[in-house]
């Protein structure tokens, strides 16, 4: 992490200077030469940490000093967060003037710090940010004394941008084909069909295929489940992934949805008898992915439940441990080794010499085939380093990777990871603790693109290489980049985009163990502790009191809190006043009735996630967030009204309220947040002027509106909004033109739009803009909703683009 930070610091270190001579503000002063020591350690401490993080994991000295420099990182950036924002808050005063500074002079200020600060020497020091620069200070010259000890190679830190180029333009290879497995499917296979009522075996059997993590369970289940034969052969055939921890009712419910049966009950003992119901004289297949309970207890219900299936019913069960497979009672039981070397040199072989010459091919035949040995058998490691051996075009940068000492690595307790630190060692600063922040989600949980990147964002990780550049658009990179490195799994596009994606176990293990001492998860028992001083806590399950009160976890410490929605979590409003140096906070489905105005107080938070939680309103306290960057309102039913000084977030990118039903009117202040970029649920009333908040709103790339009568889309400008590519049109029930031509008709549409939803369309057609102007001709997406008066289309084959159109609950439509 201090890889990534140092350099954030030493630029900002800079700029918040200038910012403050420009604005003519009097705080911080004095403290001139301070600063400019900071940027100099900083600056040499740089160029060793490459060779420090390289050290990291094999030496525990070098780790240990690593996090003690992490540490004055952290602190020295909470410290220039609290400093921009006090030099905002003091022009908002009204204390200073607005200047500004020529770029000229910006540059010479970033570059010659201690010049700025002695023309300002008689200007008295604002003593509380004073005092923590000089004890970062401090600290750091103690910190650059005891990296002696460790005689660092200098190097040139960050890796050439050049090479991040280079990557990017190299294309995603197909998905692999599954080798050495032919056995195990024949053998599973003659378990699941053979030994089931053809031999006059009653009950339910179970079936129990147990190996190591990565080793291919999951595969081998899923190709059992679609081959043709099990089709065939059961009534009823039921996928469920388990994983960790044994939520009895998310389980339940997961298996009674994917049987078609609604699920509403709030108990256990309901759902249990809907499961009997279900599934009893039935000859069924369930698959139970990812096992891990030991607890016999969890599991009885489940079992009694399914019990009178008909005979030839079969539980298919993956899991890691032999003690599952003996609590859950298995039948029979499937030990997945690891394959071959060969077979692994194929699945290798497949990715990385794809469209390579043959010349080279023959040439780093033999190298290729010693790295496959040491995948020792994981169709998932050599999968992993065929990603990496893809990007390499000589023989010498094959036998580096061979040669590479990360294998020898002790501290890798689980012998899963060295073909992941081969990947993973390659990759910028940026790129790895992009990776690593994936260990705050739990395991098996689809995982949205966009909200992960803008997460990215609120920790700093995404740096643009030049002012200016749009941040999503370089997170966006980021995570193709993992993906194309198959960091991810699962990936699903959205259009053009991926949209949503998961970790594999073995890879969620991997970036677990990279952040052992930032991330804490509490799931009630302790079980997935890992740090004692965490900066990310992830809420999993357990009592108030565990999740709470833990003598682990100092909240004021945090960086991130998560408490994910499945299991139900009730948060104490108190967990507002703790979470002083908090970047994002998760409260999603946390029955939050009211909001408290300490939220307001949180000066570094940047993504406020509060969608499905029953409050009413939102504090103005909220609108002194002045790093806010997303607030996700979503499917809060019952809130009324946005703060009225919602003009103060003035660094808002992201106002996420879809399903926000009670709310009536959107406050005039809107209109100055111009670095928005996603507004989902914009209220439009009839014959109002309601669209001129959006005039200026030049950088919105996704737009909802919802429309309530006749209005004026003139006073929006959408025409002039280059960015916006998704836009939703949303009439409300009841509404009816006027005019002829309608206000739809008249509308100038953004000229860039690609997917576009008509919903509710009240007139008689559609607008004939959609295949009379250029600017459609970027549409690839056309979602028409209970248009119920329109009785045909227009000649919508002239959209030249257009891959996806919808058209549904249309009553006259022919």
């Amino acid at each position: 992490m201090a890889e990534l930070l140092v350099p954030k610091i030493i630029g900002e270190l800079g700029d918040v200077a200038v910012k403050q001579l420009g604005a003519k503000v009097n705080l911080v002063m004095g403290v001139e030469e301070e600063v400019a020591n900071i940027s100099s350690k900083l600056a040499t401490i740089e160029k060793v940490l490459h060779d420090a993080e390289r050290r990291r994991l094999k030496d525990r000295s070098v780790g240990i000093w690593l996090e003690k420099l992490e540490d004055i990182t952290y602190e020295m950036d909470d410290v220039l967060d609290e400093w921009n924002f006090k030099i905002h808050r003091a022009k908002n005063e009204g204390t200073s003037q607005n200047a500004r500074m020529q770029p000229t002079l910006r540059n010479k200020v970033r570059s010659f710090i201690p010049s700025l600060c002695s023309c300002l020497k008689q200007v008295p020091v604002r003593s509380d940010i004073a005092q923590k620069i000089k004890k970062i200070n401090e600290q750091l010259e103690l910190t650059l004394k005891e990296a002696d000890q460790f005689k660092f190679i200098t190097s040139g830190g960050i890796p050439d941008s050049q090479d991040f180029q280079r990557i990017m333009t190299t294309s995603i290879i197909d998905e692999l084909e599954v080798y050495g497995r032919a056995a195990d499917m024949e053998k599973v296979l003659d378990q699941i069909l053979s030994k089931s009522s053809s031999q006059g075996r009653d009950g339910v059997q179970i079936i129990s295929v147990v190996g190591a993590g990565g080793s291919g369970k999951t595969t081998l289940a899923q190709l059992l489940f679609n081959i043709d034969k099990v089709k065939n052969h059961f009534e009823l055939r039921n996928w469920i992934c388990i994983s960790d921890p044994f939520d009895q009712k998310r389980v339940a419910k997961a298996i009674l949805e994917n049987a078609g049966k609604s699920s509403h009950e709030a108990e256990l003992d309901p759902l249990i008898r809907r499961i009997k119901e279900t599934f009893s004289g039935k000859r069924f297949l369930l698959v139970l992915d990812d096992v891990w309970t030991e607890d016999d207890s969890k599991w009885k219900p489940f079992k009694d439940s399914l019990k009178d299936g008909a005979p030839g019913s079969v539980i298919l069960v993956t899991t890691r441990s032999h003690r599952v497979a003996t609590v859950v009672g298995s039948t029979d039981t499937h030990d997945l080794g690891m394959i071959s070397h060969s077979d692994c040199w194929l699945i290798m072989q497949k990715i990385a010499l794809a469209r390579k010459s043959g010349d080279l091919c023959k040439k780093v035949e033999r190298i290729g085939q010693k790295i496959a040995e040491k995948c020792k058998g994981l169709p998932l490691a050599a999968k992993t380093m065929g990603s990496l051996l893809r990007f390499k075009d000589t023989v010498q940068q094959w036998q580096n990777v061979l040669d590479s000492e990360i294998w020898q690595l002790e501290e890798a307790a689980v012998d899963l990871f060295p073909h992941l630190y081969l990947s993973y060692n390659e990759l910028s600063p940026e790129l790895k603790r992009c990776f690593s922040y994936c260990a705050v989600f739990p395991k098996d949980v689809g995982i949205n693109v966009e909200e992960l990147i803008r997460l990215w964002i609120a920790q700093g990780y995404v740096r643009p290489r030049r002012r200016g550049e749009r941040l999503e658009l370089v997170g966006r990179e980021y995570f193709n980049n993992l993906a194309m490195r198959s960091f991810f799994q699962g990936l699903q596009k959205y259009g053009h985009e991926y949209g949503e994606c998961m970790m594999h176990d073995i890879v969620h293990d991997f970036a677990q163990f990279l952040t052992k001492n930032e991330c804490h998860a509490l799931d009630g028992i302790g079980r997935n502790s890992s740090s004692e001083r965490p900066r990310h806590l992830t809420i999993l399950g357990g009592t108030e009191e565990e999740m709470f009160s833990s003598p682990v976890v100092d909240f004021g410490r945090l960086r991130s809190f998560f408490a994910f929605s499945a299991i139900g979590i009730v948060v104490p409003q108190n967990i507002f006043c703790s979470l002083k140096r908090v970047r994002t906070l998760t409260l999603s489905h946390c029955e939050l009735a009211e909001i408290p105005a300490a939220t307001g107080c949180l000066i570094h938070l940047r993504h406020l996630d509060l969608s499905s939680n029953p409050f009413v309103t939102l504090p103005e306290a909220i609108c002194d967030l002045y790093y806010l960057e997303t607030l996700d309102i979503g499917f809060c039913g019952k809130v009324s009204c946005l703060p009225e000084r919602i003009e103060g977030l003035v660094h808002l990118r992201h106002l996420e309220n879809v399903a926000t039903h009670e709310l009536r009117q959107i406050p005039q202040g809107l209109r100055k947040l111009t670095s928005l970029c996603s507004l989902t649920r914009f209220i439009v009333r009839c014959n109002s002027d309601d669209l001129a908040i959006l005039k200026d709103l030049n950088q919105l790339e996704i737009l909802g509106i919802k429309i309530e009568g006749e209005v004026d889309f003139g006073s929006a400008e959408l025409g002039k909004k280059v960015n916006t590519r998704d836009m939703y049109l949303l009439f409300s029930n009841g509404t009816h033109f006027i005019e002829t031509p309608s206000c739809i008709e008249t509308m100038e549409p953004p000229p860039n739009l690609e997917k576009l939803e008509l919903d509710g369309n009240p007139g008689a057609q559609l607008p004939s803009w959609l295949v009379t102007k250029s600017h459609a001709d970027n549409l690839t997406r056309l979602v028409i909703a209970r248009a119920r008066n329109i009785s045909s289309l227009p000649a919508l084959w002239k959209l030249s683009s257009l891959e996806v159109l919808t058209p549904s609950h249309h009553s006259q439509l022919k």
